[in-house]
């Protein structure tokens, strides 16, 4: 957050003060309305000072009138804003309305004019208000920074519990189902032979009803529209009140501007509202900026001539637009020059006063309108950051079930024609296969709760030997080979393209030899295997090929593959940081 805004509380209280100062109300006000902008200001850095602080602010405030028997300044504002920030939601409000209602009986008396109460009313809820907001928003905009991360986890966490959910509804059932008959197949080895070999038929059969509905959810969860839900009270509090603080002051002062105008009172009221307006376009609709800059120079500067003084107040609106428009120091010379120009237009007497509530004009309305525009990016921002995360998850969980479950299940599926062939020729090896089988099973539940939870995340060297065991089964010659040093980051990339890699081999390939190497050399660690009787279809690759390839080059990897002669070959090299 730049300098105004995050200061822009305290240098309005400082220009307060001096306001009060310039305004010939003597030392007395003035020194209360600098210890009314300390009290406040320790209320706002020490929460636990409010009570006292608000115990004490009465007294700074009204303490003039004591003194001096009448009311030189109206201090009524900070008092005001003292209450919204010191007492609890159910009664600061209330209170706050009390002490701007009273203000214009303090100040003018029982008796003076309904438009003189509401002017003193006016002013009293426009600068309390001001004061207030301009305090607190750097704390809401800090706090809506602060919780992107937490937004960020939350959407995780959701996201997670989904996917955990469409999991067990795809796997759940079928594999256990699937365990039953294997389970049903043993016991039946002995006796029923050959219905033992049906039932194991059976569960090959659902096995692979279970690959394609793994498929399935991978390509929709991979698909589901990004819908990210921001439910942070913050990143709603934060613009409203700005909002509500810019609307009212820019109306409050088009109202206090009017009334003090003795003539020309309808053009005041008209150029405020339009100008008002005009502002609000601007900071609504950020790249009006520059369209609307000229039409408000226009309509500000041409009637000055006529209209003299009442028209010049609305010079602090054009300085606040040049502001907006963000050309650096060109910006900051403009509104100088628009200042001064304002200054021209007061008497000789009172041009420093003049100067110091123009600027302190400017400093609230260009304040506001900056808080506001970074509070809204920052809801932006938190939406398109969830977004994003909620994106990348969807993608490396689809990612996931299709290479980590894709391999288990592969597996199991040639168990299950292993099986099935061995039923009749060796009973004492089926009976273990099947034994082995179950325990794929158990696995493949285990993996879909490690797709959610990345502490459950198997290591380079697991799935090495992970592969060993299940290349066995399918083929005469698997040599498996690796270093005994191999970097954990680098290995958990390449761990999910092993066991993609092997899932391809089982699945398009009818190899009697592969060959699996990784070694770590010189920053990098390399996987590299080989296989024959690979398809012409693997030339071209799939879902999978992408999902290695994008695995290893996100991580500053190379990832090549070739095929030559039916002999496929797999080479990636991931840096190890």
């Amino acid at each position: 957050m730049s300098f105004l805004p995050r200061y822009g509380g305290y240098l309005f209280l400082l220009l307060f003060t001096l306001s009060v100062w310039a305004d010939g109300a003597g030392a007395v006000p003035t020194i209360c309305a600098a210890a009314q902008a300390a009290l406040l200001t320790l209320a706002q850095r020490r929460p636990g000072s409010r009570g006292p602080v608000l115990a004490v602010q009465p007294v700074v405030t009204y303490l003039p009138i004591v003194l001096l028997g009448r009311a030189e300044a109206n201090l009524d504002c900070l008092l005001a804003a003292t209450v919204l920030w010191c007492l609890p939601n159910r009664l600061r409000w209330f209170v706050f309305v009390a002490v701007a209602a009273s203000s214009g009986f303090v100040h003018v008396g029982w008796h003076a004019v309904w438009t003189d109460h509401l002017y003193v009313d006016l002013n009293t809820v426009a600068i309390g208000l001001v004061v207030y907001s301009l305090l607190r928003l750097p704390r809401l905009v800090d706090r809506l920074e602060r919780t992107q991360g937490d937004l960020a986890e939350a959407t995780l966490a959701r996201e997670r519990l989904e996917v955990a959910r469409r999991l067990r509804a795809a796997l759940g059932d079928q594999l256990t189902g699937v365990g039953d008959l294997l389970r049903q197949a043993r016991t039946e080895l002995a006796t029923e032979p050959p219905h033992a070999r049906a039932v194991v038929e059976e569960a090959t059969t659902a096995t692979r009803r279970v690959i394609e509905t793994v498929r399935e959810t991978a390509a929709v969860h991979r698909d589901l529209e990004i819908r990210p839900a921001d439910e942070s009270p913050v990143s709603r509090l934060t613009p409203r009140l700005t909002l509500l603080a810019l609307i009212t002051s820019l109306v409050a002062w088009t109202v206090i501007k009017t009334l003090e105008t003795e003539r020309d009172s309808v053009a005041t009221a008209v150029g405020g509202a339009v100008l008002s307006s005009l502002l609000m376009a601007q900071v609504l609709r950020p790249a009006w900026v520059q369209r609307l800059l000229p039409v408000q120079a226009a309509v500000t500067l041409l009637p000055l001539p006529w209209l003299g003084s009442a028209w010049s107040v609305w010079l602090i609106l054009l300085a606040v637009a040049v502001l907006l428009s963000g050309r650096g120091i060109a910006a900051v010379l403009g509104m100088v020059g628009l200042v001064g120009l304002r200054a021209v237009y007061s008497a000789p007497d009172a041009r420093w006063g003049w100067m110091i509530l123009a600027t302190e004009a400017i400093l609230v309305v260009s304040g506001l309108c900056r808080f506001w525009q970074l509070s809204t990016q920052l809801n932006t921002s938190r939406i398109a950051l969830a977004g994003t995360i909620l994106q990348v998850e969807r993608l490396r969980v689809a990612r996931d079930i299709h290479d980590l479950l894709g391999m288990t299940l592969s597996v199991l599926a040639l168990k299950g024609d292993l099986i099935a062939a061995l039923v009749t020729r060796d009973p004492g090896r089926a009976e273990a296969e099947i034994d082995e089988a179950l325990r794929i099973i158990a696995g493949a539940h285990t993996e879909a709760r490690a797709l959610v939870d990345d502490r459950a995340a198997r290591s380079l060297r697991s799935e090495l030997e992970a592969a060993r065991r299940a290349l066995a089964d399918a083929c005469r010659t698997v040599e498996v080979d690796y270093d005994e040093d191999l970097p954990e980051l680098a290995g958990a990339v390449l761990a999910p393209v092993v066991r993609e890699a092997v899932t391809n081999v089982l699945r398009h390939s009818t190899p009697t030899r592969v060959e699996i190497a990784c070694r770590n050399r010189k920053g990098f660690l390399h996987l590299n295997m080989r296989n024959d009787g690979a398809a012409d279809s693997t030339r071209t690759g799939g879902q999978g090929l992408h999902n290695m390839r994008t695995r290893v080059v996100d991580a500053g990897g190379l990832f090549e593959t070739a095929l030559t002669g039916g002999e496929f070959s797999l080479t990636a090299r991931v840096p190890c940081p």
